[in-house]
């Protein structure tokens, strides 16, 4: 499993961005920890042939209830902010991150937006 590097923003300052990471069917790994709500931007970009779907998976923490199908149209970026309850791992070799995982190898890529 792939680790996303997180972009950190800061005020004024522009960024370039990381390149982004392909999601693959075994998943990706996002550093949520420590990170509150609403802080951490996920963009996930489709260059495949069709629509495919991103499942952000459920966290092993009491809200960890259910995955999110997140569903991207070809030559499509999406952006989404999730719940660290519910996605965040809070034990095990994941423990602080998210895992997305894909619906191939290659058609989709994420890139990680630290918010100020």
């Amino acid at each position: 499993m792939s680790d996303v590097t997180n972009n950190v923003l800061e005020r004024n300052v522009a960024l370039e961005l990381s390149d982004a990471v392909a999601i693959t069917t075994e998943g990706v790994a996002i550093d949520y920890d420590n990170k509150s709500c609403g802080k951490i931007l996920i963009l996930i970009a489709n260059s495949g042939e069709g629509p495919k779907k991103a499942t952000i998976v459920k966290g092993n923490s009491l809200q960890g209830t259910e995955d999110l199908e997140v569903s991207v149209t070809n030559s499509k970026t999406v952006a989404i902010v999730i719940e660290s309850g519910k996605f965040e791992n809070v034990s095990g070799e994941n423990k602080g991150k998210v895992v997305i995982k894909g619906e191939d190898a290659e058609s989709l890529k994420v890139q990680v937006i630290e918010l100020p």
